[in-house]
């Protein structure tokens, strides 16, 4: 059987636009000299992911089964693609669409059966494969995941996945070795096609993964896509006893294939090197850097701008996002505002013009220092003071946000932040100013992987001037500031940071682990403490910090939301460990019954 497989870029909720390119990729695929004989697209093709409130709103029901009919009427080739279709929410007349594969075939078609429109959400019932016939073959379809490996698949020959996998970083992406590696496991043991078609692209705070795959019965890759990008691949599926030796090994067991278990005779490293289409894995930086461009540009595109502007200090932030910015846009649609104020240094000025020389791109000087003093002097002559420390140095970041946005609103630039996890994390920005922007391409790094990704790119071609890799950061907003003088440095910050929010260590916890630390460090309680209360007390800010890519951390904006009014401070106690706790309650309540005592409420007496 010859398929074809499409690694598809959807538009969230544009249900008949989507349609309509999947339709032309098919008529594509139909008038080809050998058309395939299936034709398969990820999970959510026709409805995009992720889709939010989207899933309970009648219309949207409505929409999507009208394109699904239509779509099964139009498609020219047997297909199978994922959508989403509507089934009874929980109580009253509203319902909730949930994830569904198509199979259209000669003008007609049948939801394939994953969701089950007589039962409500709240009885659903998890299906883990259903199987069809196509040209002599029996082909097992999962839904929006790899094959369960308790489950058996005898009487498949092949078994196809329709995925839609955000990107978590390279342990979780489709072309790391041990992803490879596990479904070559599934076809050899299954001894059965392994065909696998990925989404791709951007949506809002995600960035899904692509790569999708096709591989043989004996654990090697026929062919494949590349991450993130969307494409079309053929691979023809034959059925060959005596090639992947289902016979031989029912023979040998003395029993029929299908009833024994096909397992392949095969190792997976005897796989590997059979591979037509080797895939190499990304590397760390390479893929987020690939994955913050895909991201970065479908959400520019997608939501109908050609054009970026951002400012450029002569930092470390403002080059990336520029640099990527570039890489995912073209240069003629990135603009760089330059904005000198009264304390930026001539090298900062000297490093921005740099980098945008190595960039191609057009810039804009706007100096603050008219608008600055000109407040200055306005606030003087009404309050008879110029105003605080902190409102000074808070002023100037508004006055570049003014900058920026009437940029925005005169051309119809999209104004992208320059700011990373770690000053959000900390609070270190300024609301109505630093703090502006549609979407924040670092807002998922922290500060110490933003130089890697500096570095990594410079590794291409050196396009981020040594001079901002090299410098101490400091936001320039009074003479001679420079970060450290509010945080601790970032590679200490950072080990804070990350054992806080991503594995939600309290102080005595973080305490614990500095302790076993193989390398000596500075960090103490102090330090800690003061981390961590910087960290509640930005809570406020960071519910007003733009969109930022959800990667494989914590999301500050939406998994991390303690309350904004908290008075909980923390602080270094007796008890943290499990075990401690554990213990502290047993002296609490004398019986270990669910929801403590029974017998009625007494109080200790001892």
């Amino acid at each position: 059987m010859f398929i074809a497989v499409v690694q598809f870029n959807p538009k969230v909720g544009a249900l008949r636009e989507n349609c309509e390119r999947a339709l032309t990729m098919i008529d594509e695929l139909a008038s080809l000299a050998y058309p395939p004989d299936l034709v398969v697209f990820p999970a959510f093709a026709l409805s995009g992911a992720e889709l939010g409130g989207l899933v309970t709103h009648n219309a949207f029901a409505a929409e999507a089964l009208d394109v699904a009919r239509s779509f099964m009427q139009k498609a020219s080739l047997p297909t199978l693609i994922g959508t989403v279709l509507p089934r009874p929410a929980m109580a009253g007349m509203r319902f909730v669409c949930e994830e569904e594969v198509l199979f259209a075939r000669g003008g007609k078609g049948t939801a394939l059966g994953f969701l089950d429109m007589y039962t409500t959400a709240e009885m659903q019932e998890y299906v883990e494969s259903i199987q069809i016939k196509l040209q002599g073959l029996t082909l097992s379809v999962v839904l929006d995941d790899f094959i369960d490996p308790s489950a058996r698949y005898n009487d498949s020959d092949a078994i196809i996945s329709l995925i839609a996998r955000p990107y978590q970083e390279t342990n979780g992406l489709l072309t790391s070795s041990s992803q490879i590696d596990s479904l070559r496991t599934d076809a050899l043991s299954n001894n059965a096609w392994i065909v696998v078609a990925s989404l791709c692209g951007g949506e809002d705070a995600f960035v899904y993964e692509g790569a999708s795959l096709v591989m043989a019965p004996d654990g090697s890759v026929v062919d494949s896509a590349p991450p993130f990008e969307e494409a079309v691949f053929t691979a023809n599926l034959t059925k060959s006893e005596e090639e992947y030796g289902r016979a031989a090994v029912g023979e040998a067991q003395g029993t029929g294939a299908a009833a024994t278990g096909k397992k392949s005779r095969r190792t997976v490293p005897e796989a590997r090197k059979q591979d037509k289409k080797r895939i190499l894995p990304l590397l760390p930086y390479e893929a987020s850097w690939r994955a913050l461009g895909v991201g970065l540009g479908d959400y520019v595109r997608k939501n109908g701008f050609e054009d970026v502007v951002l400012g450029i200090s002569g930092g470390i932030d403002s080059a990336v996002v520029a640099t990527l910015a570039t890489d995912a846009l073209g240069a003629e649609h990135v603009h760089g505002v330059l904005m000198p104020s009264p304390y930026s240094s001539e090298g900062s000025v000297k490093d921005a013009e740099a980098l945008a020389q190595h960039l191609g791109i057009k810039t804009v000087l706007f100096p603050i220092t008219g608008p600055f003093q000109n407040f200055l002097a306005e606030s003087k002559a009404i309050l008879d003071t110029e105003g605080s420390d902190t409102a000074l140095q808070n002023l100037q970041a508004r006055i570049r946000t003014v900058i920026l946005m009437h940029l925005s609103n005169t051309y119809g630039w999209l104004l992208l932040n320059t700011g990373n996890k770690s000053e959000a994390a900390m609070g270190y920005s300024t609301l109505y100013g630093d703090t502006a922007g549609a979407i924040a391409p670092l807002g998922a790094l922290y500060k110490t992987d933003v130089y890697g990704l500096a570095n990594w790119r410079n590794s291409r071609s050196l396009v981020i001037p040594e001079s901002i890799l090299n410098k101490e950061p400091s936001a320039e907003l009074y003479s001679g500031q420079k970060d450290t003088d509010k945080l601790p440095p970032y590679d200490t910050l950072d080990q804070i940071l990350r054992l806080h929010i991503e594995e939600n260590f309290g102080v005595d916890e973080i305490l614990e682990f500095f302790s076993s630390y193989p390398i000596e460090t500075s960090i103490d309680t102090q330090m800690i403490l003061d981390v961590l209360r910087e960290v509640s007390q930005a809570e406020f800010k960071r519910r007003q910090e733009p969109m930022a890519f959800q990667f494989d951390g914590i999301n500050l904006n939406e998994q991390r939301m303690w309350p904004v009014t908290n008075g909980f401070a923390d602080h270094s106690r007796d008890i943290i460990a499990p075990t401690e706790i554990v213990n502290y309650l047993s002296m609490l309540y004398r019986e270990a019954n669910p929801g403590g005592r029974s017998g009625g409420l007494n109080f200790l007496d001892n």
